[in-house]
């Protein structure tokens, strides 16, 4: 693993591989058999079970639907969003370990400080994420202990009364909390990791126009920019291979965040404020925010660093270059001249822009569920 990658995400890596979602080097087949067991049993029963009695209970208001419902739309995005991790995990750990290539070595000490801070900002991300995500799962499962009655923290089909005894409550309740653990600590590692990712391009962006800005130092300027092509052209191959990767994986989340949004602020607009499950309610919009606008936040740099890449051409001695460097960097202009853009399923680009449209539709479906309470 390279120094990069291991300052940058060891602590997300080591949780993926704990919960089977980033298999080692040299897996055997019951490490997949281990990591398909682990999404079925963790994943797949809370929505589904969940869904059924909301369609089979009779008398649910939209209380009730409110109450079960952010948790159910989360839950069931993980289901397409954790699966491209199981099938394609040859190619993600590729992808990850793909900052291991010569072109994105540190060369001097403007290199390191620039690769430094991106380190910096991927562990910040992670620690703080993983804070906010185990401050709204402990919030959420903590709730049943302040009703009268026997209830679990999220309302699943069940063929018998759980009221019987005290230890097929509590069994169940265990069972619904570690499962919406997994998956919590889950997204709680890969949106950093996946967001991070986005990160370290940028500022490998940041050292090509270093460089670029820098040829005139060079002792060879014609082979300085050979080598910021070759950078240029890792990079691009690394953009085409992240949004391969993980364009399913941020698309499922942005999907299900537009549902888990709007029915959490219904939730909020119907609960007395600064009650305990106001409080709660808060606590779990709160990362379920942050994870979409990582995604947003870092593939808006990415954009806004590639598009500028030709004003560093600009800024640097371009016009003491022979003819042949001048139409290496003429080239080198034509080709940056159309910005890297990561999209979401083909359908959404990685931007800003898209984290407010997902904020104006979680609002509109927001004033539509109003009309029904």
């Amino acid at each position: 693993m390279t120094q990069v990658i291991q300052e940058s995400f060891s602590l997300n890596l080591r949780v993926m591989r704990a919960f089977g979602l980033y298999l080692p080097n040299k897996h055997t087949n019951l490490h997949k058999l281990r990591a398909y067991f682990m999404y079925l049993f963790c994943i797949i029963p809370v929505p589904v079970f969940g869904c059924l009695y909301l369609l089979i209970e009779e008398d649910v208001d939209l209380m009730k639907v409110s109450e079960n419902a952010f948790l159910l739309a989360e839950m069931g995005c993980y289901i397409t969003k954790f699966l491209p991790l199981l099938r394609s995990s040859k190619e993600i750990k590729e992808c990850i370990l793909y900052f291991d290539a010569p072109q994105f070595r540190k060369i001097n000490d403007t290199h390191r400080e620039i690769l430094d801070d991106c380190i910096k900002i991927c562990r910040r991300n992670t620690k703080i994420f993983l804070v906010s995500v185990a401050a709204g799962l402990v919030s959420w499962a903590v709730k049943p202990f302040f009703w009268s009655k026997y209830r679990l923290p999220v309302d699943v089909w069940i063929p018998f009364d759980i009221d019987f005894t005290p230890v097929i409550y509590y069994s169940l309740y265990v069972c619904i909390v570690l499962q919406v653990s997994y998956a919590a600590f889950s997204s709680g590692v890969t949106d950093p990791l996946i967001a991070g990712l986005a990160c370290q391009a940028t500022g490998q962006l940041k050292v090509l126009k270093y460089n670029l800005q820098n040829l005139a130092k060079s002792a060879n300027v014609y082979d300085s920019i050979k080598f910021c092509v070759d950078h240029h052209n890792a990079i691009l191959k690394f953009v085409k291979s992240y949004e391969s990767c993980f364009s399913m994986v941020v698309f499922s989340q942005f999907v299900g965040s537009v549902i888990v949004i709007c029915v959490s602020c219904l939730q909020l607009t119907m609960t007395e404020p600064l009650s305990f499950n106001f409080i709660a309610m808060t606590m779990y919009l709160i990362p379920m925010l942050a994870e979409i606008y990582l995604f947003c936040y870092y593939g808006t740099t990415l954009y806004d660093e590639s598009d500028s890449i030709t004003e560093a051409i600009y800024m640097g001695k371009w016009y003491d270059y022979n003819e042949n460097s001048k139409n290496a960097l003429l080239v080198l202009m034509e080709r940056a001249k159309m910005p890297m853009v990561v999209t979401a399923g083909k359908v959404l680009d990685l931007s800003l822009v898209t984290f407010t449209m997902i904020l104006r539709r979680s609002y509109s479906l927001l004033a539509v569920l109003q009309n029904y309470k």
